[in-house]
């Protein structure tokens, strides 16, 4: 009875003509109530199927191109990854030069420090700044000129300065990076100048970006657009060669780089709606490589959202402990980036640590975690606070000593009223005494006077 009912539904939406006397007909056969009910079956049937379609964030087709050799999209907060193209391969160009050297550099020399340039540091191949030997420089200008411009001899200056010498610096550089994490990067000099052993790779610079734009210091360097150097014979405007900074809306760090002026590197980052996303592309055709990144990072913001996965107070799990009910919660809101009509969440679960389960636990306890797999196998882990204290259970003894000491001036009270009672009571007793003796004396005193004879 439901496929003729359905057709009174869906003939009219098909805009099919249908005779009212053929429905009356259908109404008549299966009855009034029946086809009613059969209508709402099919509404409901409707309904679900299309509550229940998932959309497809972005066809591939969808999907911008670049002629970059390589090429990474990512959210600068978490470092997941909304583009890729060929992130592993191999490239040698300067820019993980520039972004180690200026971790290392922040994190070893004070910005205010002076340093003292050598010869080696004039004499610099390609050098910008015409430095003059014995001469002191601050630190935070050198940083600014290198990471700007890529001024080599602001770089070598800095090396010499934090390592000691270029090599003992670059020695430093590759244990940074291997440190961090990236496997697939190797330094031979400060500069970044073409070297077969001296490569790095997009998902490499995607691992030291995300933990380098946590830095405030480095932002401050990385989203600065022109900054003036002062010398005594000149001044100069170092102006950051990431033109991104004038044509696209919300940029706010990049860099370029570059060995060979036919092909550059570039990183980008901008901000729209709460969300950073970083674009880097190694070894793309000078002419291509803002239209690249523009097209990048608009595929970036017009396609995916950052959400808050999981809200600061949010109860994931009751537990009970000697007796009373917990409910794990989170501290604080935790974010993440999803495609526009998916919630991009693979998989949820919660660990619950048994051994710290026992009194006291404090509401700083952490008794568990939440874990989210997203849909491109990214992991978020949470911790998990229990919402109330579970104290130890107390004895008799415990207790009753915990109120007295709740309260304490009412106790000091009653004891200076004993106190009080206990002196007049043995003033009391004192003079009760003394005349007790006085008494006494008198009655021995009529006992021993002698009695005087008659006449």
């Amino acid at each position: 009875m439901y496929l003729p009912c359905a057709i009174i539904l869906i003939g009219p939406m098909k805009k099919e003509i249908i005779f009212k006397e053929e429905s009356a007909m259908i109404v008549k056969l299966y009855g009034k109530k029946r086809c009613i009910a059969a209508l709402l079956f099919v509404v409901s049937m409707i309904l679900g199927s299309l509550s229940g379609t998932r959309v497809n964030a972005v066809d591939e087709s969808e999907k911008p191109q670049t002629d970059a050799v390589s090429a990474l999209l990512f959210d600068a907060r978490r470092g997941q990854i909304l583009y890729s193209k060929a992130s592993d391969e191999r490239s040698h160009n300067p820019l993980a030069n520039r972004i180690v050297a200026t971790l290392l550099i922040l994190e070893k020399a004070d910005p205010d420090a002076l340093v003292t340039v050598s010869k080696d540091v004039v004499n610099t191949p390609g050098a910008t700044l015409a430095l003059t030997v014995g001469e002191k420089y601050a630190v935070k200008n050198l940083l600014y000129a290198m990471l700007l411009t890529g001024s080599p001899d602001a770089a070598k200056a800095l090396a010499e300065a934090v390592g000691g010498s270029e090599q003992g610096f670059v020695d430093m550089m590759n244990e940074y990076a291997l440190k961090h994490g990236m496997t697939n990067t190797h330094f031979t000099d400060s500069i970044g100048t073409f070297n077969e052993n001296q490569y790095t790779t997009s998902e490499d610079i995607r691992i030291i970006m995300k933990e380098a734009l946590a830095d405030s210091s480095f932002n401050r360097f990385f989203g600065t657009q022109a900054k003036p150097w002062y010398d005594k014979s000149k001044t100069l405007v170092l102006t950051n060669t990431n033109n991104m900074f004038w044509s696209y809306p919300g940029t706010d760090g990049g860099l370029t780089a570059s060995n060979d002026t036919e092909f550059h590197s570039i990183i980008t980052t901008a901000t729209k709606n709460n969300m950073r996303l970083v674009c880097v592309l190694l070894d793309v055709p000078t002419k291509s490589m803002y239209n690249d990144s523009i097209n990048l990072l608009n595929y970036g913001f017009d396609n995916f959202l950052e959400g808050t996965i999981v809200t600061a107070g949010s109860s994931q799990q009751a537990i009970t402990v000697e007796g009373q009910t917990l409910n794990l919660i989170v501290t604080s809101d935790v974010y993440y980036v999803h495609p526009k009509g998916e919630d991009y969440i693979k998989d949820v679960s919660i660990n619950v640590d048994q051994s710290v389960l026992k009194p006291p636990i404090t509401t700083k306890t952490i008794v568990g975690t939440l874990t989210f797999i997203l849909e491109d196998d990214t992991r978020i882990t949470v911790n998990l606070y229990p919402d109330r204290e579970v104290l130890p259970q107390k004895t008799r003894r415990e207790i009753l000593t915990e109120r007295l000491m709740e309260s304490r001036e009412l106790i000091y009270v009653i004891i200076g009223l004993i106190i009080l009672e206990i002196i007049i009571g043995s003033v009391k007793l004192y003079e009760y005494v003394k005349k007790q003796v006085v008494k006494s004396r008198s009655r021995k005193a009529r006992g021993h006077t002698p009695i005087k004879g008659r006449k």
